[in-house]
């Protein structure tokens, strides 16, 4: 999920709450101004921050709303996870941009809860009122999800939903004693959010301070081995020997732009206006010309895959052969080693398998895979082969 998506997805549902705040307003001012002042002839009014803080909170809740349960079609069967923490194994196992993303945005979403609640009327502003109420609100979206397959009950939703409430209203209240110059209370109220920085910081140093990073096989969730039986049938050879050891090319943020303007120059795209969106481990480049091209690339070993937007109007594969996808690679820039292994995976889909194809010292593995069109033309690239420099030599004495 790019942010291009995140901020589309907010914007569908922006537009959404703004509508229906519309018709809200609409039906409040009949309510309060014909049926409440007129007929009944009260004359209580409402402040404007009340109204204005009231209309953000319901725009807030519809959005939510919108993007937890509207968004979404019932796939789930009513799955369930209660082994709480677990999508925080998972992600630190992987150390995948999408694990940590999910879990920084669920803790984001509920942040305008608690910062908006506490302002509806200062009752709210005692933590029991707002944590109590962000509990309720994230449990019904849990729970009717789980009812209706939109989604899984996770009780690590729950927690991190919970958490962006707390912040919030850590943030609110902070400001609000700020403002009466009780600087000792705001600190205790900025508390969980400096705790929460400090602690994913620490996650994330820690994590890039190794030089491996992390065991993506490690379990997440406990699993009873008693009755596992593991057999070994691997005979280790006693000749000593020295052998090569290589590592892959990494690059640095300049290096893949500029990669990437030189692989879209190739094929005579402009890139004066060229977006980048760029994470962790990838980054996403985009040209919006007629049509949109982008290239993800990955910092660490230098693998892509290209898209033509254009291969989502409905155009169909085409069958073709080796020869003319060479041809046309080339144009690309990509040149397939002669000692790949070539198969057609499916009409118009093609895949050349590359292992161990030594150069300069340089190893290549991997695998390029590509699609053909019926206006002869090549739309999807997937390069996921890199190349791996040789570093040492070491020997496998005893």
């Amino acid at each position: 999920m790019t942010a291009d998506f995140i901020f589309s997805t907010l914007k569908d549902y922006f537009l959404l709450a703004l509508l229906a705040l519309i018709a809200l307003s609409i039906l409040f001012f009949i309510l309060y101004y014909v049926v409440y002042r007129k007929l009944l002839g009260r004359d209580k009014r409402l402040s404007k921050k009340q109204m204005l803080v009231s209309s953000m909170f319901v725009g807030y809740v519809i959005m939510v709303i919108g993007v937890t349960i509207i968004d979404r079609g019932a796939h789930f069967n009513s799955q369930t996870d209660f082994s709480l923490f677990n999508s925080y194994r998972e992600a630190w196992n992987n150390f995948g941009i999408p694990d940590w993303q999910f879990i920084i945005l669920n803790i984001v979403m509920f942040v305008p809860f608690g910062i908006l609640f506490p302002l509806l009327h200062s009752r709210f502003q005692k933590a029991v009122w707002t944590i109590g109420s962000g509990l309720l609100f994230t449990l019904s979206i849990e729970l009717f999800q789980l009812i209706t397959g939109l989604g899984i009950f996770e009780v690590d939703d729950l927690f991190n939903n919970l958490l962006g409430a707390i912040l919030g209203y850590g943030i609110v209240m902070g400001i609000l004693k700020i403002r009466k110059k009780k600087f000792k209370r705001a600190v205790a109220y900025f508390s969980p959010l400096f705790l929460v920085l400090i602690l994913f910081g620490g996650m994330f140093a820690y994590y890039h301070l190794k030089e491996f990073g992390n065991l993506s096989l490690a379990a997440s969730t406990k699993v009873d081995m008693n009755e596992t039986t593991v057999i070994l049938d691997v005979v280790l050879d006693d000749m000593d020997s020295t052998v090569p050891i290589y590592k892959v090319n990494s690059y640095s943020h300049t290096e893949a732009k500029e990669f990437v303007e030189a692989f879209f120059k190739n094929i005579d795209i402009g890139t004066e206006e060229l977006e980048e969106d760029l994470y962790l481990d990838t980054g996403f480049y985009t040209t919006r010309v007629d049509p949109t091209f982008r290239v993800s690339f990955e910092f660490f070993d230098g693998r892509y895959d290209y898209l033509d937007f254009s291969s989502l109007d409905g155009i169909d594969l085409k069958d073709t052969d080796e020869k003319n996808l060479l041809n046309k690679l080339t144009n690309f820039g990509i040149n397939i080693p002669t000692h790949s292994q070539f198969q057609q995976t499916e009409t118009g889909s093609y895949e050349w398998t590359i292992r161990n194809d030594l150069e300069n010292d340089q190893l290549l593995e991997g695998y390029i895979s590509v699609n053909y069109y019926a206006d002869d033309s090549i739309k999807n690239i997937s390069n996921q082969a890199h190349y791996l420099r040789q570093s040492k030599r070491r020997s496998n004495k005893k």
